[in-house]
């Protein structure tokens, strides 16, 4: 955090040379994670995820044979938890999945690295990720 700007401050900074960035935040200030209030806190700690897909398919109309699908997808959260939770979301089958976008609380290079979705949920609704599947 910056303090702010005073005579006294900016002699001493141009005097001894002291820099004017704190190594602490100020009580009652935002959160370095802009998506998550610091704070939160309730009675009854609860998270709901639904997964919502839907399915396009190519059909053979005389044997009855899947030519090819597409599914896609997304997750959507309701987050009541308390403090700063940090949760882990993995897949029985990632290499699956060919494409996706997340929320930008989730950390993208621990997805690239083992393919588990690591993340400090926001607070309420929001949509963790979208992603979208071939098969042919």
């Amino acid at each position: 955090m910056i303090r702010p700007p005073s005579v006294i401050s900016r002699l001493q900074s141009v005097v001894f040379s002291n820099t004017t960035v704190s190594e602490n935040l100020p009580q009652g200030s935002i959160s370095n994670m802009p998506w998550r209030a610091a704070g939160v806190s309730y009675a009854q700690n609860e998270i709901y995820m639904d997964i919502v897909e839907g399915v396009d398919a190519i059909v053979d109309a005389t044997m009855g044979n899947l030519i090819s699908s597409d599914v896609s997808g997304s997750i959507q959260c309701q987050s009541h938890l308390s403090g700063v939770p940090d949760l882990l979301l993995t897949f029985q089958d990632p290499s699956l999945i060919d494409d996706c976008s997340f929320h930008p609380c989730v950390r993208y290079s621990r997805f690239e690295k083992d393919h588990g979705v690591s993340f400090v949920l926001p607070d309420g609704h929001f949509e963790l990720m979208k992603y979208s599947i071939t098969v042919k």
